[in-house]
Order: structure tokens, then C-alpha cells, then sequence
């Protein structure tokens, strides 16, 4: 629970000698919309605030601080201010300070102009900065920084510690847009994205995951300097993996897939109806598409040219395969 309440110097911020620039009214329009881990920091804090007045509160600085007056995390100055609607702060823990996973009471503080300004408190009640949901959507990219042309990309997410596949997908890169996205929802842990090195994906392409894009790039190939641009290993949630919200072992689609001479056969291990099945060329063309009901099907690969194709299995549920399979 969220209280408001007028401006009030606390013990830790004592050193402040300014009065407040603003009063009650323009901090009652200050709101907060989001308060919680960073997705890929589990020492930083995400706080999205919501400004409904026409005041701008000048090189804002935001400060978490625990029931005891001591600080949790801090935000260094970023921006020139607060302007009317939504804006994203990080808050990064002080050094040897563990920001709490379970639920606890803080005070969030707003400080102006560089800090010699305080503008309003909050009284934080039983929060808790772990998403509310096991399992949170998330945001996949491809960004191509030079000439646009249109393909597929296919892409695929595996959990770090085991390598098992926990999703899969693919983007319809086109000559129009750089960027393009897919939605997919992740639990907290640890994960590697890869995307297919089909031409054209290269040192060009940038990939990467966030929780928003329209307030963060989240993380990606070009702020890792990864050398390897397909391959992005993270950390989501981190903080959480331990807490309620925590699932360790993510339920993918099982399905075997046999090459048997020039036929390809596909099953579903637990007799489900297997749906719409797809096979991609290495350029991204559509090379062969079928429809059943069955659990269990044989597809023909005599007239398909030697080398890597992709097989894309998507249920009626919407749960989707894809796997690499090489025609000789």
C-alpha cells in the first residue's frame, strides 16, 4: 500500500536545507505506476512515476530507503526533469546493501536539483519488489542496423544452468521497420537467446529482450559487446527465482522428431493432435506447410535441397516447436 503524505525532512536527510519547491498538489500528482526489480539487476530498482500536473521537478533524484531511515537504493541524476506523463527511473543499490526479496515497509524520497532539493515522500506499506505474476511477458528484438531487407528470423530461448528449451519463436523482418518484436513470458532465472544464423543476420543485426521497450532496451548483443551477435546470455528477475514467483523448471512441447530415409516423422509424446507444421529454408522461405489432427505424421523431403532446414510445429493451443534438421 501506497500513502502520500505533505513533504517531511526525514533523519537520514537532514542535511537538506532547501523548503520544498512544490506544495501538496503538484507531489498528489506525482503517482507511482511501478516499483520493482530491475529485470536484469537484481542490485538496482525499476520505478516508472506518472506526472499529471504541468510542474517539471528539475534533475530528479530518487532514494528507497528502508523502515530504519537507512538507504536501499539510489538513483543518479539522469534527467533534466519530471515533464506531464510517464518516465522510467533506476535505482542502484548502495555498496554491501541487499535490496529485501520478501515483503517490507520503505520510504520512497524525491530530491531536485541535484539533490539540495527535497520534493515529496511516499510511506511504503508490504511491498514487495518481485513481479506479481511467476511468470513475466517480456519483449524479444532484431534491429537491423543496415540495409533492410525482408526475411524470418527464427529465434530460440534456452535456461542457462540445463539447456533446456523454454520458448521459441520467429520475427517477419521486413524492408519497412529496423525493429520487430515477439512476446513470449518468462519466469525468473537464468536464460541464453539465440537467434538462427541465417544470411542475412550478422555483426549488423542487433538482438536483444526487455520487459518494455517503450521505456528500456533492456539488454542486448551491443551493450554486452558479445563478439558472437546471435547469442545473448541474461538474468531475469534474478532476485526472485528463490521467492513464490520462482519457476526453475519450464514446461516445454515434447515431440520427436526421426529422419527416416526421405521422409521427416514428427510425433507428440503425449498423443495431442500435433496442428500446423511448417519447414523453412535456410533464407527464411516457406519450403513445405501441412495441417493434422493426428499425434503422429510423415512428411517428404526428396525434393527439399541438401542442407539445415526448420521445422515449426504449432499446436491448436498455440504452443509452438521448432527444430533444426539437416536434408542430405
Amino acid at each position: 500500500m501506497i500513502t502520500k503524505h505533505l513533504p517531511t525532512l526525514l533523519p537520514a536527510w537532514a542535511y537538506i536545507l532547501a523548503l520544498p519547491v512544490f506544495g501538496q498538489p503538484p507531489c498528489a500528482q506525482l503517482s507511482i505506476e511501478h516499483l520493482q526489480y530491475d529485470a536484469f539487476d537484481p542490485s538496482a530498482v525499476e520505478l516508472v512515476v506518472n506526472n499529471q500536473s504541468n510542474e517539471l521537478f528539475s534533475y530528479p533524484g530518487f532514494v528507497l530507503v528502508d523502515d530504519q531511515g537507512d538507504t536501499l537504493a539510489r538513483e543518479q541524476v539522469s534527467f533534466f526533469g519530471i515533464g506531464t506523463g510517464l518516465q522510467a527511473h533506476y535505482l542502484t543499490a548502495d555498496p554491501g546493501v541487499t535490496i529485501p526479496t520478501s515483503v517490507f515497509d520503505a520510504t520512497l524520497v524525491l530530491l531536485g536539483n541535484f539533490g539540495d532539493t527535497l520534493y515529496c515522500t511516499w510511506d511504503l506499506e508490504d511491498i514487495t519488489l518481485c513481479p506479481p505474476d511467476s511468470c513475466i511477458q517480456a519483449e524479444i528484438y532484431l534491429t537491423n542496423t543496415g540495409p533492410l531487407v525482408e526475411f524470418n528470423a527464427f529465434w530460440w530461448m534456452y535456461n542457462t544452468n540445463d539447456g533446456t528449451q523454454v520458448a521459441n519463436g520467429f520475427l517477419n523482418m521486413d524492408d519497412v521497420n529496423a525493429t520487430h518484436f515477439d512476446t513470449l513470458c518468462v519466469p525468473p532465472g537464468a536464460y541464453t537467446l539465440e537467434f538462427s544464423g541465417f544470411s542475412p543476420i550478422d555483426e549488423t543485426y542487433i538482438s536483444g529482450i526487455t520487459p518494455n521497450y517503450q521505456f528500456t532496451l533492456g539488454t542486448n548483443v551491443a551493450l554486452q559487446q558479445d563478439s558472437t551477435p546471435l547469442d545473448l546470455s541474461f538474468l531475469w528477475y534474478a532476485g526472485c527465482v528463490d521467492g513464490t514467483n520462482g519457476i526453475t523448471t519450464p514446461v516445454e512441447r515434447e515431440l520427436t522428431i526421426d529422419q527416416l530415409g526421405s521422409h521427416l516423422r514428427i510425433t507428440d509424446a503425449m498423443g495431442v493432435a500435433l496442428g500446423d507444421i511448417s519447414l523453412w529454408s535456410t533464407d527464411g522461405r516457406l519450403v513445405g506447410q501441412w495441417t493434422t489432427h493426428a499425434p503422429s505424421i510423415q512428411l517428404p523431403l526428396a525434393q527439399l535441397a541438401p542442407g539445415i532446414h526448420l521445422v515449426r510445429v504449432v499446436a491448436e493451443n498455440g504452443n509452438t516447436f521448432t527444430q533444426r534438421i539437416f536434408t542430405p
